[in-house]
């Protein structure tokens, strides 16, 4: 899961700068942090890299600990906190990974600070720095699947406290670019990333194999690995622009049904199904990804054929469920 592609070596060999990931100790962040140690180290890069997040708990203290032992330097603080995050060092390459999504539906206030009040801090803390900032793909409107889904420059159209602090969290920082013209951003749109301990896969064969009923309601989803995620996070620091980029980075749209019958083929057992299969869906168009990157590492039926095995073999959950049969937009 983080072993840097040659693209990806490449491209640490040309980035200039320190480069600083906040809410790094999350689902994603301590991977994504590795995969560039890796590639800078790979490209004879000197080391370069740092983290800010709060590391909280038993799990924080882990994931601290391994991330020091790439010879990443750990900034331990919340960022929440105006006087943290005045001590963050001003670094030219920023990743923002900070958001709140599940349970956002009952602590509004949490939301808006996580994902709008929050970024628009950071941007105004960084305005000559380069930052991709991690986004979603959930404002865009339910569509049909045989669109190919929605596209960068299709207009947001969010259900839900959550969609809409997510478009808070773009327009934030947009507005505050705006204002500095060395301020150059991307967002990175981001479907679900499918990991072994977490993802639709893993979801979707956990139930499987517990007789769990399957909704149809929201009938695609589109899969990316989380390892070719993390990548084209990483190379999108060379995408940051005025006006921002858009980047959807989602995979194919798959349907829900079939996904759920070849893993009931791979774990023996048959899926139930349950709600009316839905016409619409949450999905999205990631053309331009692949014309930017090529190809992804991982294709659907690896992806598959793993999340089965996974979950055949017992393997570790981060009991961390997508949610992805959600289709009102409340989390």
């Amino acid at each position: 899961m983080t072993e840097p592609t040659s693209d990806l070596v490449e491209f640490a060999a040309r980035l200039q700068g320190e480069i600083l990931i906040l809410g790094g100790s999350g689902k994603m962040g301590p991977e994504l942090i590795e995969m560039l140690a890796r590639a800078d180290q790979q490209a004879g890069v000197a080391p370069r890299l740092l983290v800010g997040s709060r590391f909280s708990g038993e799990s924080g203290s882990a994931t601290r600990a391994s991330l020091e032992s790439l010879g990443v330097r750990v900034l331990q603080g919340d960022l929440t906190d105006p006087a943290f995050q005045q001590s963050l060092p001003r670094v030219e390459n920023l990743i923002f990974m900070v958001g709140f999504k599940f349970g956002s539906a009952d602590d509004p206030g949490r939301a808006i600070q996580m994902n709008c009040v929050l970024p628009a801090e950071i941007a105004m803390s960084f305005p000559e720095a380069r930052i991709v900032v991690f986004s979603s793909t959930n404002p865009y409107p339910l569509t049909e699947a045989a669109t190919g889904g929605s596209r960068e420059s299709d207009e947001l159209r969010p259900e839900g406290l959550y969609g809409w602090s997510v478009v808070g969290r773009e327009t934030a920082f947009r507005a505050v670019a705006s204002g500095h013209t060395h301020l150059h951003l991307c967002f990175f749109r981001l479907a679900y990333a499918q990991h072994l301990a977490y993802g639709v896969l893993v979801d979707l064969a956990r139930m499987i194999a517990a007789g769990e009923p399957v909704s149809l309601a929201m009938p695609y989803v589109n899969l990316v690995s989380q390892r070719d995620a993390n990548e084209r996070a990483l190379r999108c620091l060379e995408l940051c622009a005025r006006p921002p980029a858009i980047l959807n980075v989602c995979g194919p749209v798959q349907p829900v049904r079939s996904l759920a019958e070849r893993l009931g083929e791979l774990l023996g057992c048959d899926p139930v199904f349950a709600d009316a299969e839905g016409r619409l869906a949450r999905v999205s168009n990631d053309e331009r990804c692949r014309e930017l990157f090529g190809p992804y590492q991982d294709g659907v039926d690896e992806m598959l054929e793993a999340a089965a095995g996974w979950v055949a073999d017992g393997g570790e959950s981060w009991d961390k469920p997508t949610k992805f049969g959600v289709a009102n937009g409340k989390y």
